[in-house]
C-alpha cells in the first residue's frame, strides 16, 4: 500500500500548505534554536509524516549529502561532481543536510517530542531523531546537540563530543523503546508511512537503530558496544524494512523519490551519476543477479544501449576524467531510481548482517554463517520493492551464495559481512560511508584524484562555513579536537580504523 499518496491526496495536501513556512532553505545558524513550540501546532501524527516523508522525497539533500557526498565517498557511486575528486568547495553541497536536518527535520520532529511527552508518537519521534542525528554527526563529527532544538535559550550552542552524542542516542533509544506500548497515546494509523502505527514494528526499529548505534562504537569502546549490541538483539530486530513507498504521480513532488527525481528531473544522463567500479566489479565476480536488475548502459538520447549487458557493464573509477557518463553502467532509470522508487531507511538485511557481525565478535549468540545468508538472501528480495523489478529468485541465491566471492568462511567473515552490507545499502549512502570508514571493508581503492585527501578516502565533511562566521568560540572548541582541524582528512571519534 502506498501509504504516503494516500495521505497526500487528504489531510497532508493541507498539511503540506501549512508548513511551507519551515520548509526553507535558510543557511543562518538561527536555524539550530528556532523555538519549534512557536513553529506550529498541528496534530503530531500530521508532523510525524511529514518528517517521515521530507526526508525521502526531498530532491536537494538526497542530492547533495547522500548522492554527491556519502554515496561517491563510499565508491558506490561515481559522478563528474567535484567531491568525487575528494574537493569541497562548493559551500552549499557541503551544507546541505546539515541546514535541512537542523532547520527542517529537528523543528517538526522537536515539537512532536516537546508536545508529546510519554506517548507512542513521542517515542516514534525520538527513533527518528536519532536516524537523522546520527547522519549529521557521523557526517562532521563533534555538532550542537544537547543544547540545539530549544528555542532561544540557547542562540550559540556549544558543540558536543560525538562520544557524548552516542551516549545521548543510547539513552534516547532506550526510552523510546521502553516507551512504546499498545494504547499509549493517539493512535497514528496511516499517518506512519513505515509500519501504520504499529508497536512491535517501531520496537524493532528501535532496537534495530541501538544496533547501529551499538556497532558504531565497536572500534572506540567496546564494552559500551557489546552491552548496547547485546541490549538491541535480545530485544528484537526488524522483520520488516523500515520503507518509504512512493506512487510518483506528482513528478518531484512530496509523492516521489528525492532520488528518482535527481536522476529523472535532468534527463537520463543529467544527475551525472554512474555506478562505480568498485560496484560493478565486485556484482560481476560473484555473478550477481542484482547486477541484471540493479544496471542499465545508455545511450546518450535516453534509450537503452543493447549492446552490452550484465556482465559486461563498466563501472566508472572515481575521481577519473572521463569523456562521457554513458561510456558506464547506470542505475536502472525505470526500476531503482525511478520517481515510484522507495527510500529504504533501515532494511532488513542490513539488520541481519549486523546480527552477523555480532556474533563473529562474540556479542550474540548463534551462527554467524546463517545470519552472514540471511542477509545476503534479505539483500536480494528488498529489489523487490522496486517497481518493475525482475524477481530474483531463490534458486538464483542459492548459486551466489555458492560463488567464492560470496560463500561463507570464518577467516574473511568480517569482509564478507561488510561488503555484503554495503552492497545492500546502495543509496544509503549516509550508512554505507560510515560502515565503510569503521571497518574498512570492502577494502576499495582511494579515488584517482589527490583533492583535499590526497591518495586516501575522506574520513568525514568539513563544516559549514556558517559556522565560522556566526557561531565561532563553539565552532574554534569542536575544530581544536580535530587532527589537523576542519578538513576531510580527519577521523570523527568512533573512526579508529
Amino acid at each position: 500500500m502506498n501509504k504516503i499518496h494516500k495521505l497526500m491526496r487528504g489531510p497532508a495536501v493541507l498539511l503540506l500548505c501549512l508548513l511551507l513556512p519551515l520548509t526553507s532553505c535558510d543557511n543562518d545558524f538561527g536555524e539550530l534554536n528556532t523555538d519549534p513550540q512557536a513553529a506550529t501546532t498541528l496534530d503530531a501524527k500530521f508532523l510525524l509524516n511529514y518528517s517521515i516523508n521530507r526526508a525521502g522525497s526531498s530532491r536537494y539533500e538526497s542530492w547533495r549529502g547522500n548522492l554527491i557526498y556519502t554515496s561517491q565517498w563510499a565508491q558506490q557511486i561515481s559522478g563528474s561532481w567535484a567531491p568525487d575528486n575528494y574537493n569541497t568547495t562548493n559551500e552549499d553541497w557541503l551544507s546541505a543536510y546539515w541546514n535541512e536536518a537542523y532547520g527542517t527535520y529537528m523543528r517538526n520532529i522537536q515539537n512532536i517530542i516537546d508536545t508529546e511527552e510519554g506517548t507512542n508518537v513521542e517515542a516514534m519521534a525520538m527513533i527518528f531523531k536519532v536516524l537523522i542525528m546520527q547522519r549529521v554527526t557521523d557526517m562532521y563529527g563533534d555538532i550542537p546537540y544537547s543544547e540545539a532544538f530549544q528555542g532561544g535559550n540557547f542562540p550559540q550552542p556549544s558543540y558536543d563530543t560525538q562520544e557524548a552524542i552516542y551516549g545521548s542516542f543510547v539513552s534516547e533509544l532506550r526510552q523510546a523503546i521502553s516507551q512504546l506500548s499498545a494504547g499509549n497515546g493517539p493512535d497514528v494509523g496511516n499517518f506512519d508511512p513505515f509500519y501504520s502505527g504499529d508497536i512491535d514494528s517501531w520496537k524493532r526499529f528501535g532496537n534495530s537503530m541501538l544496533l547501529r548505534v551499538g556497532l558504531r562504537m565497536s572500534e572506540v569502546n567496546p564494552s559500551l558496544a557489546q552491552q548496547v549490541v547485546g541490549e538491541a538483539i535480545s530485544g528484537g530486530l526488524l522483520t520488516e524494512t523500515a520503507v518509504l513507498q512512493f506512487d510518483g504521480s506528482m513528478p518531484g513532488g512530496v509523492v516521489s523519490s528525492g532520488i528518482g527525481s535527481v536522476f529523472n528531473d535532468f534527463g537520463v544522463g543529467g544527475g551525472g551519476f554512474a555506478f562505480s567500479d568498485e560496484m560493478i566489479t565486485r556484482l560481476q565476480a560473484a555473478n550477481d543477479p542484482r547486477e541484471a536488475v540493479m544496471a542499465l548502459q545508455y545511450n546518450s538520447d535516453g534509450s537503452v544501449n543493447t549492446s552490452v549487458g550484465p556482465g559486461e557493464y563498466i563501472g566508472k573509477v572515481n575521481g577519473a576524467d572521463i569523456t562521457s557518463i554513458y561510456d558506464f553502467a547506470m542505475p536502472n532509470h525505470s526500476v531503482m531510481v525511478a520517481y515510484d522508487s522507495p527510500i529504504i531507511f533501515y532494511s532488513v538485511a542490513e539488520a541481519e548482517f549486523s546480527r552477523a557481525e555480532a556474533i563473529m565478535r562474540g556479542w550474540a549468540s548463534g551462527s554467524a554463517q546463517d545470519a552472514y545468508e540471511a542477509g545476503v538472501r534479505a539483500a536480494c528480495k528488498q529489489l523487490a520493492l522496486y517497481p518493475r523489478a525482475t524477481e530474483i529468485t531463490d534458486a538464483d541465491i542459492d548459486a551466489l551464495l555458492a560463488e567464492d566471492a560470496v560463500a561463507w568462511n570464518d577467516t574473511d567473515g568480517m569482509e564478507l559481512i561488510n561488503t555484503q552490507k554495503w552492497i545492500a545499502l546502495l543509496f544509503d549512502g549516509f550508512e554505507a560511508y560510515s560502515n565503510y570508514r569503521r571497518t574498512g571493508f570492502p577494502d576499495i581503492s582511494p579515488g584517482l584524484t589527490s583533492g583535499e585527501s590526497p591518495n586516501a578516502v575522506p574520513r568525514r565533511m568539513r563544516y559549514p562555513i556558517s559556522e565560522d562566521l556566526t557561531n565561532k568560540a563553539n565552532y574554534d572548541a569542536a575544530v581544536s579536537r580535530l587532527s589537523g582541524g576542519d578538513v576531510i582528512t580527519a577521523a570523527v571519534w568512533w573512526d579508529a580504523n
